[in-house]
């Protein structure tokens, strides 16, 4: 009910106002409508702001981490390379051991 008020009577300050027929009593209540209302917009206000803080800080951690992983990926693609070539360095090396035991032997190396 007092808010309803207060927009009713809101407005007659402002229609007096826009008129310029506002006396300085009615200009010092319309300031301290306004400043109630941006008091009470403030606080309502308070709740998602601090949500905005927080995901903000947790977007920043976000993409630190990103940051990080962005950095593994070349240092784990060239691991990659690394143990493909260590592998193929690896069959050879037994094929040719195992073609020498042939040769040696005559049985195939299991």
């Amino acid at each position: 009910m007092k808010h309803t008020n207060r927009q009713h009577r809101l407005e007659q300050l402002r229609l007096r106002e826009a008129e310029g027929n506002l006396t300085e009593q009615e200009h010092a209540e319309l300031s301290a409508i306004l400043a109630e209302l941006d008091t009470e917009e403030a606080e309502a206000l308070k709740p998602a702001k601090k949500k905005s803080r927080r995901l903000q800080e947790e977007k920043s951690e976000l993409e630190e981490i990103v940051s990080q992983l962005q950095d593994i990926v070349p240092e784990h693609k060239q691991l990659l390379t690394d143990a493909r070539a260590y592998s193929t360095q690896h069959q050879s090396k037994r094929a040719l051991l195992a073609d020498k035991y042939y040769r040696l032997t005559g049985q195939n190396l299991s």
